[in-house]
């Protein structure tokens, strides 16, 4: 065989051992991409609980998100909305285990935080969530009754994660002014009472600015909650009394006072007691302190 066959042979023998290499190596770096949320119609979901740090059950009743577990109570419509977005936006998912034994490495260990989604139907989707993936930018996941480990490629951990402060709705009120007819603020032994009528505002029947009277009645109706108490409080200083009265002929009433350690707001609407920012006693009282030095003692002098 001549010097320039057995060349040839070789060069032959070289490109086939390369075209194997490559195909294996194409066969085995081929990953399965899936899209776990992908038959998941998010608008007809009416039940969600979330088994994470603490229990939490959620239900669409008459159109609002409603927490139903471990406290009844609205839950924040953001929060949900971004949550069912989420899914929503059919992320796909790689698989990165066949084997259930891999589960521990990628933080699907037995007690992994536990989702369960209900649709109208009934039909029920459930999953386990494990660690948040080295960029940050995704989670490992299991669905139920399947042992392949999955790679998200969005971060749902992060967000169902959130605490249950974060899953209810922090608006206390949710009403504008215009909705309001009358107001009263009672501060020890003064009281303040606001009339609406036509298109003037009166506090103790003295004419005052439209928007004097509607930043007053805004500061406590436009305040959110900071938090929530679901257990008795000891009341250590009363702030201040209120009722409002809407045109509709709702009525309300609550309190704002200070317990040993935060500032609290009642609201019989809800029979909720809410966290509040610790300026907003200071706030109402110097407006309403303005108020009386500006037009009440001034127009009555």
């Amino acid at each position: 065989m001549s010097k320039s066959t057995k060349i040839l042979i070789g060069a032959v023998v070289l490109l086939i051992a390369i075209y194997g290499i490559q195909r294996l190596t194409s066969s085995n770096s081929t990953t399965l991409t899936i899209n776990p949320f992908a038959k998941l119609d998010t608008a007809q979901v009416d039940k969600i609980s979330i088994d994470f740090d603490k229990d939490i059950s959620m239900k669409r009743i008459s159109g609002a998100w409603m927490i139903t577990s471990p406290v009844d109570g609205p839950a924040s419509p953001n929060q949900v909305s971004m949550f069912l977005a989420r899914l929503a936006s059919n992320p796909s998912a790689a698989v990165v285990a066949d084997n259930l034994s891999d589960s521990s490495a990628y933080g699907l260990m037995s007690n992994a935080p536990r989702l369960d989604i209900t649709t109208q139907s009934g039909r029920q989707l459930a999953f386990r969530l494990g660690n948040i993936t080295p960029d940050f930018n995704g989670c490992y996941m299991q669905m139920t009754g399947d042992n392949r480990v999955l790679e998200l490629s969005t971060n749902i951990r992060s967000l169902a994660g959130q605490s249950l402060t974060d899953w209810r709705d922090k608006v206390i009120f949710g009403i504008q002014v215009s909705d309001v007819a009358a107001a009263d603020f009672s501060v020890g032994d003064t009281l303040y009472h606001f009339f609406h009528s036509d298109t003037l505002w009166k506090v103790n029947n003295v004419t005052v600015p439209t928007s004097t009277a509607q930043e007053i009645i805004e500061s406590l109706t436009g305040t959110r909650a900071v938090g929530f108490v679901d257990t008795s409080t000891h009341l250590s200083k009363r702030f201040l009394d209120y009722g409002i009265t809407l045109k509709n002929k709702e009525h309300f009433a609550g309190t704002l006072f200070k317990t040993s350690d935060q500032v609290c707001l009642t609201n019989s609407a809800t029979d909720q007691t809410f966290v509040v920012s610790s300026m907003l006693p200071q706030t109402l009282d110097q407006e309403l302190r303005s108020l009386h030095r500006t037009y009440l003692t001034k127009l009555r002098s």
